[in-house]
């Protein structure tokens, strides 16, 4: 047995890629990677009793070529009696609607159609070659630990049984034992980053040193076993400095700044948002002050009252309306609802001390309020200071007012002028209540 099929053997019993009984979905250009990884699919077919589904994507860039490309991958199937599916389609296009990449876009459609083959697993041929190109991409724009890593051997439903086997080896393996492959003409322009990588730095350092890529692999696998530690430790102390209301700020403090990067980044995972170091620099500086740091969009970093966590500010969404019937206020959960009494109760304002017409909305740059039983004029910002209304919320917080100004907080105090007396003959009585269900309201 040759020393190549050795090592695929090893990898594929090192990482359990192939169980008894699998459908195994190969994606399959006709290169010599591909092509390798599908003769040896087809030579231990029968000792795993698995079976075969070729995937093959052609994607509208290269013209007759790649017609001729997918065509060369057929007819091998058709000879081979392996079963054999092509998708055609204009990257370039797509690419352009969805607003990505042509590479990006041209993965996700590859996945996508791999997965909807029905199989087990999905079978790459991704190799080490490849591998050491991704990190040293990634290096070249700037990483962490974690984007050293490279692309791993099996991830899901995802296997890549040639990912320790360098392109060389693979393609002197295919010519000298027959295999048949095509080659890609545009591999060989330097302008596409990946080729300059390949065909340019990779060499040169060969030059240095003759075994740059085996020694480069031992690198990453020496990066994946930090990272892999680091990892587990990070979610260990994730669990004591994280509750339902953040991340305990005074907890997050005590641990190496590795691991704060660590657990901030996790605990934005669970919010589908992400960001770069820069940025999560920036987030962990709230440790030290209250404050915000927008992530994305309407999303910010808030720190307060020794919590750091994510909020959603709609600040430039304001709802207003006047307050004339039940309604679900805009842009928010609350629900509103309101009455005339004609006799006192125990709630909010006197109706006949309203000024114009009543409305409800967000609180405002100069809103100020007077209230009941402080004696004193305050801004909104000083009264929810003093209250420790968390940053996050204020902007969601229901205000009253009139044509004179804030007429009450919802949940918080009424304005002095508003409040109802001994002389008070009618009540206006506002509902607001945080909505859930409908069945709950009222």
């Amino acid at each position: 047995m040759s020393e190549i099929i050795t090592k695929i053997d090893n990898t594929v019993t090192k990482y359990k890629m192939i169980t008894a009984g699998d459908i195994i979905v190969a994606g399959v250009s006709g290169g010599a990677d591909s092509m390798l990884l599908l003769n040896y699919l087809i030579s231990v077919k029968s000792k795993f009793d698995i079976r075969i589904i070729v995937a093959n994507v052609e994607h509208g860039i290269r013209g007759a070529e790649s017609k001729n490309d997918t065509e060369f991958v057929r007819r091998f199937c058709e000879k081979n009696g392996v079963e054999f599916h092509c998708l055609e389609i204009d990257a370039v296009g797509g690419a352009k609607r969805a607003g990505i990449g042509v590479e990006e876009y041209s993965r996700n459609v590859r996945y996508e159609f791999f997965n909807s083959l029905g199989g087990t697993k999905v079978a790459t041929a991704h190799n080490l070659s490849d591998n050491v190109e991704t990190v040293i991409f990634r290096l070249a724009r700037g990483t962490s630990l974690n984007g050293c890593r490279g692309i791993p051997p099996v991830r899901d439903n995802i296997i890549r049984p040639l990912i320790e086997c360098s392109s060389d080896e693979i393609r002197s393996y295919c010519s000298e034992n027959g295999i048949d492959f095509v080659v890609d003409s545009t591999n060989f322009d330097d302008k596409y980053t990946r080729n300059y990588i390949r065909n340019k730095l990779i060499h040169d350092f060969e030059h240095i040193n003759p075994s740059f890529l085996t020694a480069f692999n031992r690198f990453i696998s020496s990066a994946n076993e930090d990272n892999d530690f680091l990892t587990e430790y990070a979610l260990s102390e994730y669990k004591k400095c994280v509750d339902d209301k953040g991340i305990i700020i005074s907890r997050l403090k005590s641990l190496d700044k590795s691991i704060q990067k660590r657990i901030v980044i996790n605990y934005l995972k669970q919010h589908n948002l992400a960001v770069d170091e820069l940025h999560l620099n920036e987030i962990l500086s709230l440790c030290d002050r209250n404050g915000k740091s927008q992530i994305k969009g309407s999303f910010f970093a808030v720190s307060s009252n020794n919590y750091l966590k994510v909020a959603s500010f709609a600040e430039n969404e304001r709802f207003c309306c006047k307050i004339t019937e039940r309604k679900l206020l805009p842009r928010s959960q609350f629900l509103m609802n309101c009455e005339l009494l004609t006799k006192k109760f125990d709630f909010y304002c006197d109706y006949d001390k309203i000024d114009g017409e009543i409305g409800i909305r967000q609180r405002k740059e100069g809103d100020f309020v007077r209230p009941l039983g402080r004696n004193c004029t305050k801004s909104l910002k000083k009264l929810f200071n003093e209250l420790k209304v968390p940053t996050e919320k204020r902007n969601s917080i229901p205000i009253i007012f009139d044509s004179k100004g804030v007429l009450g907080v919802l949940g918080y105090c009424i304005d002095e002028r508003a409040a109802m007396s001994d002389t008070t003959k009618n009540v206006l009585l506002i509902k607001v209540a945080f909505y859930t269900k409908p069945e709950e309201i009222f």
